[in-house]
């Protein structure tokens, strides 16, 4: 497959998750009167685009990583800056379709139908996926082990069933490896089924250190195993709904925990990916050819995006949400100098994540590696 359609795939799949994302806001606007002046896909210069009867410009702008819906009297593209300065042009009628004039429950609904129609994605992708393909399951069975690991040492071998690890009982591979991930002991026990029968086996977890181009220190807990290839399983309706439901609640309370660990110290920055990473997994994918696991990294994106958009940051969709529950609680307005100076530093802060996540994305990169050891040299 050439480079171009991994290209393709890519801008593709980021695409359909921002216009899900972003015809969320745009029909909740247009639900409670909000004129949309503009609907871009992509950021950047307009490459073409048509306006339409009601005036909203629908266009593909130069750069297709995001987009953004634009409503009547923004100051910018991220609809939180509109004040009584950017609006004082407008006419009487045209204040009544400015966001900035709708009351704060009508804000609340706006910004939180993105984050809505991302899990509304996720969910229908979810549900048509298992009634009609099924969805991917990693039953947890060990289907490679590495040359040398601390699992090929104890007798762990391949095709072996795990029951539980730690003492705790496991459904699919993804909980192998979250307990192996947790536990503090050097050594863990893993329950499994050879064969027919049921014996436990010890594994002496190895921690490794390594060190990226520019000095960081990841350390990471080695046990040697892989999953199998994943199995599909055709769901009726009625369980494919509770499937849908019960696989968008997981993810969330998934990535809920991971802050926390990132706080205490079980988690790392480094474990953390941006653009080049997805570009690489939808990379990976392609090149399986399983159009299946391509959707199912959407849904995991969706999910993702829906989720951290709800952040309370001024800058995201729960800061609009948040503001906006306190201008209604308190019955005053933010004031907007503080508003700005809180803007500005959640702004920073989420570009420094962004350049520290591009950065780590593309140290991973062999040929970043070998031109930064060549200088080096």
């Amino acid at each position: 497959m050439s480079v171009f359609y991994y290209l393709v795939s890519f801008f593709l799949i980021i695409n359909v998750i921002v216009f899900t994302h972003e015809y969320g806001h745009f029909l909740a606007a247009k639900k409670v009167g909000v004129a949309i002046t503009r609907f871009s896909i992509g950021i950047g210069p307009e490459i073409f685009g048509k306006t339409d009867k009601h005036g909203t410009r629908w266009c593909l702008s130069l750069f297709p990583i995001g987009g953004y819906v634009m409503m009547l009297g923004d100051e910018d593209i991220s609809s939180t800056m509109a004040s009584e300065e950017s609006c004082k042009d407008l006419s009487k009628e045209e204040k009544k379709k400015s966001f900035h004039y709708k009351s704060n429950w009508e804000k609340i609904l706006i910004a939180f139908c993105g984050p809505l129609f991302n899990y509304i994605y996720a969910f229908v992708v979810l549900f048509f996926m298992s009634i009609f393909n099924g969805i991917p399951t990693y039953e947890p069975v060990i289907g490679g082990i590495q040359e040398g690991s601390p699992a090929e040492r104890c007798g762990l071998k391949t095709g072996d069933r795990v029951l539980a690890v730690a003492g705790k009982r496991v459904e699919g591979f993804r909980e192998i490896t979250t307990q192996i991930a947790e536990i503090e002991s050097p050594k863990i026990t893993f329950q499994i089924v050879r064969d027919g029968k049921q014996q436990e086996v010890d594994i002496a977890i190895e921690r490794k250190e390594t060190r990226n181009l520019i000095g960081r220190i990841k350390k990471t807990k080695v046990v040697g195993i892989k999953s199998g290839k994943p199995i599909f399983v055709k769901k009726g309706v009625f369980e494919s709904l509770a499937t849908a439901a019960n696989e968008c609640i997981r993810a969330t309370a998934e990535m809920m925990t991971i802050f926390p660990k990132l706080f205490a110290g079980k988690k790392s920055l480094d474990d953390f990916g941006g653009v080049i990473r997805i570009a690489e997994v939808v990379a990976d994918l392609s090149k399986g050819g399983s159009i299946a696991l391509l959707v199912m990294f959407t849904v995991s994106l969706s999910i993702n995006l829906g989720f951290i958009n709800l952040f309370p940051l001024p800058i995201l969709d729960g800061g609009t949400i948040l503001l906006s529950a306190l201008e209604q609680i308190t019955g005053r307005k933010i004031n907007k100098r503080f508003l700005e100076y809180v803007m500005m530093v959640c702004a920073f802060l989420l570009i420094s994540l962004m350049v520290l996540m591009t950065v780590n994305d593309a140290l991973r990169l062999d040929v970043i590696k070998k031109f930064v050891l060549s200088i080096m040299e």
